[in-house]
């Protein structure tokens, strides 16, 4: 028979909570983002960024320690990737107005 030490820390019986439900809750919040954001219509090319990079936000929760120090950090890349996938649209379209305008400025941009 096997005892726990005090070195060993203790297992959290929920680790999959937070991992889970943030996999869950991201496709909902992007597509919802995403229709806010008119990427449908607009840019549906990009549109598999607002799915892939939130879930590349919450991936790390699922291979952190199955202990409970670590539900914190599991508990913040799952609000980490919620919030990535609700301000996607926002951040794609900053990024390619500023690239817009980093081009016309510096003279790269040719028609």
């Amino acid at each position: 028979m096997t005892s726990r030490t005090d070195s060993e820390p203790a297992a959290d019986p929920r680790w999959w909570g937070p991992p889970s439900a943030a996999t869950a809750a991201v496709p909902v919040v992007a597509c919802g983002a995403a229709a806010l954001g008119g990427l449908f219509e607009a840019l549906p090319v990009y549109l598999a960024g607002g799915f892939v990079l939130p879930l590349a936000v919450v991936a790390p929760g699922w291979f952190l320690a199955r202990t409970a120090r670590r539900r914190r950090a599991r508990v913040r890349f799952a609000v980490a990737g919620c919030v990535v996938a609700a301000v996607y649209p926002l951040l794609l379209y900053q990024f390619l107005w500023m690239y817009f305008f980093v081009m016309l400025l510096t003279g790269n941009g040719h028609a």
